[in-house]
């Protein structure tokens, strides 16, 4: 069986409004968190309409950052796109459903009751399609099925084969359209990459309009080179690094460059949303049954509605030349009273552009901090460029900075700088020359005007410094406050720094020394420096000399022991140490002295006890012998003789022990509540 294919060819036609304009970009503001603000100034005249296309991932910030102005008395109207709704859903909204790729017989069969020209092998038939139908015919040997539409013209109702329909022409001009419309959305769907963005100003005359947006860029750096001149003295040059990697050139426009941490986020604006919403069932009414009722437990109605909206939605005004919630012309659409020249759009976001010595200007913008670059900058569609920012003499001082945590035997060539250019020098890389040669590289943290920053480009290989480490600790003070034991000790560190020249040059070496929580600097009394972390103690060190740093540190320490619960040791301890007072002495000894007291009435009970359990045993031997013998036996009666015996001594020892474990108690309750008594100052 041979298939023939019917292709049906539509046509969409893009009208493009006579108002049309181009906007160039003129001001561009980069951040060092990775947005930049993009602005384009121009004229238009009457009612003008502009398109921006975008990245599809760009949509989002564009969304949430578009700001749009007309500065003549003009308004804007409503921003459109196309949203990112799912191709499906999109194409739910037609009235010709074409989301399954439907064949002509199938599609025919959901254009029924539409009016239709149809050309087939014969003349072209006009009517209204009443249905389609599957149909048989037999072909040699063969059964072909075909689908046959059949259609309602004024002669009656005529049934076409429809493998041989040839052109299809739908007569509503509407459903044309909506099927146009559906096709266009299928063909749009496949380019993904990109979004048009289309604007409208609505006005008479000409005038100022200018668009501005937030979007993703790569983050802006600073590179500086830093020459030591032969007299000591310090020029830097710094250098900013920016890429375009937008679509558009960026032409002469006005450029900025901020650094700050502003809060940047995304967000997805262009994804439609669809709230769930729960189907509740229709109600109908049922019979009526006899109401009873109970007891009421006080009158609360509805009065009022729900929330009180009884007003409007209290939105306040839109800003001059912003749609307001009436649409473009409402009433909420203001007006500007003076018209501005292209000059006064420029740099709208109050970033004016001053020109200084080298390209760029320093200024505060709340709290962040911007370059404004004088001169006009070109940089094409994904290019990139380095734009000369500092050109100047730096006040600062070679110095050599000494820390082991960098390195453990050789300090580190370095400089002390001091920002006198008046710019806020962004944190970044420099490349130090000194001597004419290259020197090092060396890593800059964000330094405000007028302060002071030490940075290190090589080791100093001039400069050995040996280290050494000490500790120790001693008792300062012993009290006893109602039985506790407080001992007060101080503890000691002692870094000693031995540095030794092996140049003929004099060296200003910085020592850095950790700097830690509650200990407190004995020797020297004052560093040089201090930060939160770190002290810095200046070294005058002569070529070929040597000198050493004694770095103190100490820590009051406070211990306390309870000394109902203090073991013999511990106190003998604290007895020997070498602050003790006579009085805490006295006190101490006392307790030793009782419990020496108590140990030796224990000692005794236990004697008393261990005597008591030995004439048990021996008794119960000669009960066990006695059972043996004739109570008449001379043994006999020498057993009894022994055991009465016995049992006046085991009356005499426990009476003993009893009156000793009466002593112990009491002594234990003399000695528990004189320690909980003690106090010695």
């Amino acid at each position: 069986m041979r298939l023939r294919t019917v292709v049906v060819a539509v046509t969409l036609a893009l009208a493009v409004s006579a108002g049309a304009v181009e906007l160039p970009v003129t001001d561009v503001m980069l951040f060092s968190n990775g947005v930049g603000y993009f602005q384009h100034n121009g004229t238009v005249a009457g009612n003008a309409s502009m398109t921006l296309s975008f990245q599809t991932e760009d949509v989002n910030d564009i969304l949430k950052s578009l700001v749009l102005q007309d500065r003549g008395g003009g308004t804007i109207a409503p921003v459109t796109y196309a949203p990112q709704d799912p191709l499906p859903h999109i194409l739910q909204s037609f009235s010709v459903p074409i989301a399954d790729d439907p064949p002509l017989g199938q599609l025919l069969k959901r254009l029924r009751g539409s009016e239709v020209i149809i050309h087939g092998e014969t003349e072209g038939v006009r009517g209204t399609i009443l249905g389609v139908e599957q149909q048989e015919r037999e072909v040699g040997e063969d059964i072909l099925t075909y689908a046959v539409v059949n259609v309602l013209t004024a002669e009656g109702i005529v049934g076409i084969a429809v493998p041989r329909i040839r052109s299809l022409k739908l007569v509503d001009e509407k459903l044309n359209e909506e099927l146009t419309a559906a096709l266009a959305a299928i063909a749009s769907s496949r380019d993904q990459a990109k979004r048009d963005i289309h604007l409208s100003f609505n006005g008479t005359g000409q005038r100022q309009v200018s668009v501005g947006y937030l979007l993703a860029v790569p983050v802006w750096k600073t590179s500086y080179r830093l020459v030591v001149k032969e007299d000591g003295k310090l020029f830097l040059q710094g250098w900013a690094i920016v890429e375009n990697t937008t679509d558009r050139d960026w032409e002469n426009v006005t450029m900025a460059l901020v650094s700050g941490q502003p809060v940047s986020f995304r967000q997805n604006l262009y994804q439609p949303l669809y709230a769930y919403r729960p189907e509740v069932p229709v109600s109908v009414p049922g019979a009526v049954l006899p109401p009873t009722y109970g007891l009421a437990m006080g009158g609360r109605g509805y009065g009022g509605g729900y929330g009180g909206y009884g007003g409007g939605l209290g939105m306040g005004p839109s800003p001059p030349g912003m749609a307001g919630p009436q649409g473009p012309a409402g009433p909420l659409a203001q007006k500007s009273e003076e018209r501005e020249s292209t000059e006064d759009l420029r740099g709208r976001i109050e970033l004016a552009a001053q020109g200084v010595i080298a390209a760029a200007a320093g200024a505060e913008v709340g709290e962040l901090f911007q370059y404004a670059i004088a001169e006009p900058v070109t940089i094409g569609r994904q290019q990139s460029a380095m734009i000369p920012i500092i050109n100047q003499e730096l006040e600062g001082e070679k110095v050599s900075l000494f820390s082991e945590s960098v390195h453990e035997k050789h300090p580190m060539n370095g400089l002390r700088l001091v920002n006198t250019t008046g710019l806020h020098l962004a944190g970044g890389a420099i490349t130090v020359f000194d001597g004419g040669a290259y020197a090092g590289d060396a890593l800059l943290e964000s330094l405000p005007p007028g302060e002071e920053r030490f940075i290190a480009y090589a080791v100093d290989l001039g400069v050995e410094v040996d280290v050494e480490r000490d500790s120790e600790d001693q008792h300062v003070r012993l009290t006893i406050d109602n039985g506790v034991l407080i001992a007060t000790k101080r503890l000691s560190k002692t870094i000693t720094y031995a540095l030794k020249s092996r140049t003929d040059e004099l060296r200003q070496i910085i020592v850095h020394t950790a700097k830690l929580t509650d200990w407190e600097l004995v020797a020297p009394e004052e560093p040089a420096e201090e930060t939160a972390d770190r002290y810095r103690f200046a070294v005058a060190l002569e070529p070929r000399a040597a000198e050493e740093l004694v770095v103190r540190t100490a820590q009051p320490v406070t211990q306390y022991v309870v000394l109902l619960d203090a073991d013999a040791d511990k106190i003998n301890f604290y007895l020997e140490s070498a602050v003790i007072s006579d009085e805490v002495k006295a006190g101490l000894q006392e307790i030793v002295r009782r419990r020496v007291e108590i140990a030796g009435v224990t000692q005794q009970i236990a004697v008393r006890q261990a005597r008591l359990k030995e004439i048990g045993e021996e008794q119960d031997r000669i009960r066990r012998n006695m059972q043996q013998l004739n109570r008449d036996s001379e043994l006999y009666t020498k057993y009894v003789a022994k055991l009465t015996a016995q049992e006046d001594e085991f009356d005499r020892v426990r009476a003993e022990r009893d009156t000793l474990q009466e002593k112990h108690s009491q002594l234990t309750t003399d000695l528990n509540e004189y320690i909980r008594t003690l106090n010695v100052a």
